[in-house]
C-alpha cells in the first residue's frame, strides 16, 4: 500500500480540530498549573566535604595503567552514598530528630560530586530540621565507621561548608506546564488523526 504525503491534508485537520487542541491545551496547562501549586513547598540544605584519602587517585591511575583492578583502591568517599541511605543511618536520625513523632515529615539525600568535592543534599519540608538532619548525618559517618571499621581514615571526610538552613526549591510550574502542553497537543492529535482514519475505513 502506497502512502502519499500530503501537506494540506495536515493543515485541513489542523484547522478543523484547532479550537479543540487549543482547548484541551489550556485546560491540561491550567490543571498542572493548580496541581504544582497545591504541591508542599521543599527546601534543600547542602554539606559540602573533603574527603581525607591520600594518594588514592595516583593509586587508580597506576593500577588502570598497569590493567590490575587490585591496585586501584577505593576511596572513602566511595562508600559515603551507601552509608547515608543505610537502614543504619535512617534509624539513627529518626532517633537523634524523633521522626517517628512526626509521620508526616519526609525527607530525601542525595549526593554528588561536584568540582573535587562531595556534595550531601537534603531535601525535605522544614528548612531547619534538613540543616539539622544533614549536619548530623555527616558527623554520624565518622562514629559508624568507628565501630564497624570500615576504613582507616578517620575522619572519614572533612566538612568544608557545613548545612545552612534550607533554601527554597523551585517548583519548575512553567516547566511543567509547558511540558503538559505539548503532551496534551500530541494525544489530542494522534486522537484527531485516528478518528479520521476510521471514518476512511467505514466508508471504503
Amino acid at each position: 500500500m502506497e502512502y502519499d504525503f500530503n501537506i494540506l491534508y495536515y493543515i485541513n485537520m489542523y484547522k478543523k480540530w484547532g479550537r479543540k487542541i487549543i482547548l484541551v491545551m489550556i485546560i491540561s496547562m491550567f490543571f498542572t498549573m493548580c496541581f504544582s501549586l497545591m504541591m508542599p513547598v521543599t527546601y534543600v540544605s547542602t554539606v559540602t566535604l573533603l574527603s581525607t584519602d591520600e594518594g588514592s587517585s595516583t593509586q587508580g591511575s597506576l593500577g588502570k595503567f598497569l590493567g590490575i583492578s587490585g591496585l586501584s583502591g577505593s576511596s572513602s568517599t566511595d562508600i559515603i552514598a551507601p552509608l547515608l541511605n543505610s537502614r543504619r543511618m535512617s534509624k539513627d536520625i529518626s532517633d537523634q530528630f524523633s521522626l517517628n513523632k512526626k509521620p508526616k515529615f519526609r525527607y530525601k539525600i542525595d549526593t554528588a560530586d561536584i568540582k573535587g568535592t562531595f556534595i550531601v543534599k537534603v531535601t525535605g519540608q522544614d528548612p531547619v530540621l534538613i540543616q539539622k538532619i544533614a549536619n548530623f548525618a555527616v558527623l554520624n559517618l565518622d562514629k559508624i565507621n568507628m565501630e564497624l571499621d570500615i576504613t582507616p581514615k578517620k575522619p572519614m571526610v572533612k566538612i568544608l561548608d557545613p548545612a545552612i538552613p534550607g533554601t527554597r526549591e523551585s517548583r519548575q510550574t512553567p516547566r511543567k506546564m509547558f511540558v503538559a502542553g505539548l503532551l496534551s497537543f500530541l494525544l489530542i492529535s494522534v486522537y484527531a488523526f485516528f478518528l479520521d482514519y476510521l471514518r476512511k475505513l467505514k466508508s471504503q
